[in-house]
């Protein structure tokens, strides 16, 4: 049993016209916000240390214009994505250098408590959706949580096919 997510993304963290994002450090603060006036999280600030603790261990961007910062917590009472749609993008440094131009930004929300297999197989999920031109081009065309939440049900429904 796989956690989708589409179980997990609502319309309260996804915010298709990221205004006032110029860099990561902002995104992710914005993101986390969305997150936590979801009521996804008990504290902000621990969640974004650990996110920022994961950033450590290695790259959260993606290529195709793609960040996925992510981070496990204790702060963390539900897992949950935020979904951040940015149309000029904005540079997302990692840690180890290099980057680039994000305009899409998923940030992962995961408690301490979910194994480490079922936090990497939700990692590995999305990163296998966003593969995918098609899916992309989805979210570049969304104009509303519903095109978002119906793009990431077909995106899984093609991945349920190929397993």
């Amino acid at each position: 049993m796989h956690l989708k997510i589409s179980e997990v993304i609502r319309p309260e963290t996804v915010d298709l016209e990221l205004q006032e994002v110029n860099n990561k450090d902002e995104a992710i603060q914005y993101l986390a916000g969305l997150l936590d006036q979801a009521g996804l999280l008990t504290d902000k600030d621990l969640y974004i240390h650990d996110v920022y603790e994961r950033e450590k261990q290695g790259p959260t961007y993606m290529e195709n214009f793609i960040a996925i910062p992510h981070g496990k917590s204790d702060a963390v009472k539900e897992a949950g994505v935020a979904f951040g749609r940015s149309q000029n993008g904005y540079f997302y440094e990692n840690k180890s250098g290099g980057g680039g131009i994000a305009k899409l930004t998923f940030l992962l929300a995961v408690p301490n408590r979910m194994s480490a297999d079922a936090y990497m197989a939700v990692l590995a999920r999305l990163a296998r959706l966003l593969i995918h031109e098609e899916f992309r081009d989805a979210l570049y065309q969304a104009k509303s949580y519903q095109d978002v939440i119906t793009a990431v049900l077909e995106g899984e429904s093609l991945l349920d096919d190929n397993y």
